[in-house]
């Protein structure tokens, strides 16, 4: 039996089995059929037998059986005293549905500043927040006199706290947290669990940017560094936009602003790819993708799920579920592999290899026992002479405030490896399953279905090559079709799964950086397939047309 009509009978199976959970029908209203079995929607959790959003649950607050005291409400996974908007100071509401208070408060550290807001259920507002009701911006809170940098609740490393001016929503990242500055407390009711309505930074009847199931940002947030950029999304229930996203968005018309914003694509060991458009013409990479180091304030974007998503079922030992973010990882690390290997075991078990940026979202968040070494990443750094590099990341313990920097001396928690070296420590990360995923109608040369994990983790990939096209063209083809170009991860993890067809030419990915794109070969089937320059890749100009795979996935990354 071959390979193709092996998966056929499995489509049959799964839904037969569907049928047949259809006519047993799930045992509550809320639970759904899917694969023959009974599951809770998109966004609960079963929690002893019952679908529990542990978003909002009183009583299973953030976890099973995690309950609220008396008189707290369960907002964002976590327990707090409903805001009493009457203790703030002369309140002055804005157009996004947030109560402010409209004279600033003490000068106090950050930590008392936290906790007078906290004390009547309030908190310390973004720095989005406050750069969009600035004076130069909404005028709807901040007025042009009002100069005195404010604290937000965005860290932007281990000591120091990103301020904004409500003058003209400049900030600064500079701000130690034992400074003594004022403040303003904010109330807001509770926020949509998704990243929609005002968690969207934008015009206020139109701050979301629709792309398949995803929201965008509409307009730029402010200049921060990356990891306080990475942690401010997660906030919103969203993950900083990355190129594949926003060269998809751009296409279907995203608004741009023509500034480089900072995206979670990594460039080089110390730096971040930035991109910029704006204007009527097709966006392309050429002169539009540059880079800053890892510590220099950019604009960026956030994008999340538009429905609510459900924290991967996939079954994993000692895993890590994180409050806000709906994927999850690992608390302990995977024993040191070498970088092709470690994608085998991450795709094995319905995972991935993550992407610095997402690694930084888990640790910020509290991903438990940082073991001080150096883990592989799945981000592409280019080339240094030598051999291709890949990022690996080190944090010691718990390190909620993540500084995400390279800078040679003690903080130095991003950096660099060669894709050669014999091997590092890593741990995976488990995307949610987008249950309205429809598998496409069609694929060039018809579809390859690769599946891991339980619930399956399902990616269909092209059989045959594309012609060739640029890489911005590519995204946009496989954006058409509901799909995405495939990255150098997706291709790694495929080809050694027995991905067929190769035809030995170079393929476009979408990893950008330093001006170029990393491109990948191979022939026929090959599972001895490594991802090593140069046997298997290298890179080149990003406008120069070659072939390329559409893949479409059921997760939600």
């Amino acid at each position: 039996m071959g390979p193709m009509h092996g998966r056929f009978l499995g489509f049959a199976f799964a839904f037969a089995l569907a049928v047949a959970g259809a006519l047993t029908g799930c045992g509550k209203s809320d639970e759904t059929c899917k694969d023959g079995a009974c599951t809770c929607a998109s966004g609960e959790t079963d929690c002893s037998g019952t679908c529990i959003d542990m978003q909002v649950d009183p009583s299973h607050c953030g976890g099973c059986g995690m309950a609220c005291a008396a008189g707290e409400a369960c907002i964002d996974g976590g327990c707090q005293v409903p805001c009493d908007a009457s203790k703030l100071m002369a309140s002055i509401r804005d157009p996004w549905g947030i109560t402010w208070d409209g004279l600033e408060r003490t000068a106090s550290t950050l930590d008392a500043a936290s906790v007078d807001c906290a004390a009547f259920g309030g908190r310390l507002p973004t720095a989005t927040e406050m750069y969009r009701v600035s004076a130069s911006r909404s005028g709807a809170v901040g007025q042009s006199f009002q100069t005195n940098y404010l604290w937000s609740r965005t860290a932007n490393d281990r000591v120091s706290q990103v301020t904004t001016r409500l003058s003209d929503g400049a900030t600064s990242a500079s701000t130690a947290a034992t400074s003594t500055i004022p403040y303003r407390c904010v109330c807001q009711a509770a926020p949509p669990r998704t990243f929609s309505g005002a968690r969207c930074n934008g015009p206020q009847a139109g701050g979301c940017f629709r792309w398949g199931p995803y929201n965008l940002d509409a307009e730029d947030r402010p200049a921060l560094r990356k990891s306080a950029a990475v942690q401010e999304c997660v906030g919103e229930h969203a993950h900083l936009a990355d190129l594949p996203l926003l060269g998809a968005a751009i296409r279907a018309g995203l608004p741009g602003s023509n500034s480089f914003i900072t995206v979670a694509d990594g460039s080089r060991y110390d730096m971040t790819t930035t991109i910029r458009w704006g204007g009527a013409a097709p966006w392309e990479v050429s002169g539009n993708v540059s880079a800053v180091t890892l510590q220099t304030p950019a604009p960026f974007r956030c994008a999340g799920t538009a429905a609510p998503a459900s924290i991967s079922a996939t079954p994993v030992a000692n895993e890590f579920r994180p409050t806000l973010s709906p994927y999850k990882s690992e608390a302990a690390d995977h024993p040191a592999a070498a970088w092709a290997a470690a994608h085998d075991t991450c795709w094995k078990t319905g995972g991935h290899l993550p992407r610095s940026t997402e690694l930084a979202e888990l640790i910020g968040q509290g991903l438990p026992g940082g073991s001080g070494a150096n883990l592989w990443t799945s981000d592409q750094l280019g080339y240094n002479g030598t051999q291709f590099l890949a990022a690996v990341m080190r944090w010691t313990g718990l390190d909620r405030r993540f500084p995400f920097e390279y800078t040679g001396g003690p903080d130095l928690t991003a950096t660099w490896a060669y894709k050669t070296d014999a091997g590092y420590p890593f741990r995976c990360i488990y995307y949610p399953i987008d249950p309205m995923f429809q598998p496409p109608a069609t694929c060039n040369g018809g579809c390859n279905v690769r599946s891991a994990g339980g619930p399956a983790v399902t990616i269909v990939f092209d059989m045959a090559d594309r012609p060739t096209a640029t890489v911005a063209a590519a995204i946009a083809d496989c954006a058409a079709t509901g799909g995405y170009l495939a990255s150098e991860r997706d291709l790694t993890e495929a080809i050694r799964d027995g991905l067929p067809n190769g035809t030995n030419a170079y393929l476009n990915t979408w990893d950008v950086g330093q001006g170029n794109v990393t491109i990948v070969n191979w022939a026929g089937v090959n599972q001895t397939f490594n991802d090593q320059y140069s046997a298997f890749m290298t890179w080149s100009d990003p406008v120069t047309p070659r072939p390329y795979r559409c893949m479409w996935t059921n997760e939600l990354r």
